[in-house]
This record gives structure tokens, sequence and C-alpha cells, in this order.
């Protein structure tokens, strides 16, 4: 591998090929135009390549001088762009927090917020999707499973009890057992298919004939319950406060719990960010 060229003169050759000028480069590194042009001929002689050649009072890059500037000006740009965020970032722990939007919006977030306000030097950066992806880039994330990850730190922040619920019609009131389902229409999750044959398998319901209504999240089926459009098989943990308030019933009696299947916070072990995380680990846990 061939040794890197001097850094000064590499500093001095993208300011000079970015502006056009070596006065122009000379003020933006705060040296003398002599000083540059010492810069640049060092960089010629690491290369032995010409990088400019004169035109009137100006330089202009040669062919390889170009080429070679297309190459490390994506480099120094992200330099630059790096830098930025670490002087916004100035004194903060930065962790990206990914999670699925459902999850997020009706327990997550609320929690974050009172997090921060006693943790002002950890910024949470919250993305959020509807369906995981292995390829999704994080620091920390929250995933639905068992927990048995390999190579990843995971806690369980809520228990997983699925109860079918429903806007408390008079006619629903009445009917709201599992004899009668076949009375109403079941909304279900494209991303959770199978949340209901797990239900329906723990208390010997079959759910052949029912009719359907599929969803893109559990988000949209529970406003789809609270609309009165039908029964929605919900986390109940993410449906409390309209349960309080409500706007919705469940079959109380009917509820199964799923145990190791629930939401995790994850991390990659010996993340560099750890004690930032096992903050926030203590928060969610002691707040779920």
């Amino acid at each position: 591998m061939r040794e890197l060229p001097p850094l000064n003169a590499l500093l001095a050759f993208e300011s000079v090929a970015r502006t056009g000028s070596v006065r122009a480069a000379a003020e933006s590194l705060s040296v003398t135009p002599g000083a540059v042009s010492r810069q640049l001929r060092l960089l010629e002689e690491h290369f032995a390549t010409e990088l400019f050649r004169r035109q009137g009072r100006g330089l202009l890059l040669t062919h390889a001088g170009n080429a070679y500037y297309q190459q490390v000006s994506v480099h120094f740009e992200g330099l630059r762009k790096a830098g930025g965020l670490l002087h916004r970032s100035a004194g903060k722990s930065v962790i990206r927090l990914h999670s699925f939007t459902t999850f997020a919006t009706r327990w997550l977030i609320p929690r974050l917020t009172s997090f921060q306000l006693a943790h002002p030097a950890i910024d949470i950066r919250l993305t959020t999707a509807s369906d995981w992806d292995d390829a999704t880039d994080y620091d920390a994330a929250i995933r639905l499973g068992s927990g048995d990850w390999p190579q990843l730190h995971a806690t369980a922040l809520v228990g997983n009890v699925l109860v079918p619920v429903c806007r408390p019609t008079p006619g629903r009131k009445e009917s709201f057992r599992p004899d009668s389902l076949n009375k109403h229409t079941l909304l279900s999750v494209r991303g959770r298919p199978d949340d209901w044959q797990i239900w329906g398998e723990a208390f010997g319901v079959d759910l052949n004939q029912q009719s359907w209504r599929e969803l893109e999240s559990s988000a949209l089926a529970y406003q789809a319950a609270l609309e009165g459009q039908g029964i929605a098989l919900a986390q109940r943990v993410l449906v409390e406060s309209e349960l309080q308030a409500g706007s919705l019933i469940a079959m109380e009696a009917h509820q199964v719990d799923c145990g190791k299947l629930t939401y995790y916070l994850v991390w990659r072990e010996n993340s560099l960010k750890e004690a930032s995380l096992r903050l926030l680990e203590n928060w969610l846990s002691k707040n779920g």
C-alpha cells in the first residue's frame, strides 16, 4: 500500500482546486500564497505528476489533477459534514433509536420526552417504520420477538397481552363474546398476520368463517376500532389509555399473554455508547 501524501499538501490541493485560486486558498487556510504554492509542489513531487498548469494568472487542473480532485473532494466534504455534526452535538451523547411506528407513538415517545428532560446531555434521534428491516442502522432499537438475537443485548420493556377490543356501542357490549365474533368484522394487521390465530387457538375459537379487513399497521387497526369499523386484536399495553377512558372496551376474560414474545430494547454488544444506553434502558424499564 502506498503511503498517504503529506496531509498539509493535500489540504492545499483541495482548497486550490475548489476555489480555483492560490490566493483564495491561502486566505481560507490562513497561510501565505507562497506557502500554498510550496505545498502544491510537494504534492506533485510525491506523485511525480503535474496536477495544475498555469493559465494567465490562475491555475487550471490537469487531466490527472482533475481526476484526483474528483476522488478526494468527496472525502473532504464528508469530513466537513462530520465536523458540523460534532459541533452541533458538542457535549452530547447521540443515540440513534429505531422503533416500530405504533409502539413509538403510543408508548415510547411520552417516555422519551421525560427521559430527555432528565438527561439533557443525551440526544435521542428517533426513526420509525411499520416493519423491521435487518439493514437498519441504529445505536439502539425496539424489536418484537423472543429476545434471542445473536450479538445483541436485549431487555424486555412491556408485557405483550393480546385482547380483542372494540368501540362500546350498545349492540357490541351485548355480543362482545368469542361465540359471537362471527357477527362482526375482525381487523387484521398486515405485519402481524398470526395474532388472531394465536388468540383463536388459545380459546378454541374457529375464525375461518369470519369477515376480515386487513390494515397496514396496528395504529390503523386501533383507529378503525375506535371508529366502530370492527374488532381489533390489540396489544393491551398500547391501548391502555383508550380502555381507561372508555373509548374502547376489552374482552377481559379472553386475553392471551405472549410471554417472552414481546418488545425489547436492543443494542449491539460492546457498543461504545453503552453508558448512555444503560441510562435509557433503566429509564424505560422503570417507566414501563
